[in-house]
């Protein structure tokens, strides 16, 4: 394996990033809303519910009077759910592992940090990835505040021994562009993800990239 020479590192969010997981999440949302008699979405609707991890999720697809203790017993039942039903549309985006394998190849440290909680974060990661050896894969934990607050992103890069500024952080959405500017890294947006190139630059994305190959550029 060549050694990382130009020490830098990279950190990616998971869902519209990694891997395309909107239609599953969707269609398990709307199983448990239509178990509570709430109002269900078109799936395309659901770009804008994620980001924020599954409470943000909850909040956003049921209706705006909702109150708190619902709000708890739908999440409760989305996360048995999306745990138990099959997830056969989930997959990672077309070239994903193959940047993967060659950032690791190139002795690139590769971390991902999501708001997907953390179980099912590393449920993905290890699904699609595990042959790869990620370095650190971090999801959404109780004890730790969620992207875009800066502190899990500062904890990969210090488990890295790389400074944040020499650490690319790559995203699709608002949140994850925050995150970086909140981490003081390198805000990359992906074009192929949940929300688009628009929401990204107005974010503070430095990059905008089109293909997952065109990260391999960002270390040259």
């Amino acid at each position: 394996m060549k050694k990382n020479t130009n020490d830098k590192a990279i950190i990616f969010d998971l869902d519209g990033t990694l891997i395309n997981s909107l239609e599953d999440i969707a269609l398990c949302a709307n199983i448990v809303l239509k178990e509570f008699n709430l109002p269900s979405h078109e799936i395309d609707a659901y770009r804008n519910f994620l980001g924020g991890g599954a409470l943000f999720l909850i909040k956003n697809c049921m209706p705006k009077n909702s109150s708190d203790e619902m709000i708890e017993k739908v999440l409760e039942r989305f996360k048995i759910v999306y745990d138990n039903e099959q997830h056969m549309n989930t997959k990672p985006y077309e070239g994903i592992y193959e940047l993967l394998k060659e950032l690791k190849e190139k002795g690139i440290k590769v971390g991902v940090l999501s708001n997907k909680p953390h179980y099912f974060t590393c449920k993905y990661v290890e699904e699609f990835f595990s042959s790869l050896k990620l370095d650190e894969v971090h999801g959404q934990k109780e004890e730790v505040p969620k992207k875009p607050h800066p502190i899990g992103a500062s904890k990969i890069a210090n488990s890295f021994g790389i400074a944040c500024e020499n650490i690319f952080f790559v995203g699709d959405s608002d949140v994850d562009m925050n995150t970086a500017k909140n981490a003081k890294m390198i805000a990359v947006g992906v074009e192929w993800g949940f929300r688009g190139p628009d929401e990204l630059v107005e974010h503070g994305a430095k990059h905008i990239v089109k293909t997952p190959q065109d990260i391999l550029n960002l270390f040259k």
